[in-house]
C-alpha cells in the first residue's frame, strides 16, 4: 500500500545558537559526548560536528 503525500509531513530543522552551541560542547567536555547528547535531546554526532 502507498501512502498518502498528504499525511507526510516536511522534516523540520533547528538553528541552534552560537552561545547554545558552546554549552553544549562545554557540557560534553564535562561528562563525555554521548552523555551530554542524552541530556540535551541531540545526537552525538551533532556535538562532534560542531566540535570540529
Amino acid at each position: 500500500m502507498a501512502r498518502s503525500t498528504t499525511s507526510m509531513k516536511k522534516k523540520s530543522y533547528t538553528r541552534y545558537s552560537d552561545a547554545y552551541r558552546q554549552e553544549a560542547l562545554a557540557l560534553a567536555d564535562r561528562i563525555g559526548v554521548a552523555a551530554a547528547a542524552r541530556e540535551l535531546g541531540i545526537h552525538a554526532s551533532q556535538l562532534y560536528q560542531w566540535r570540529s
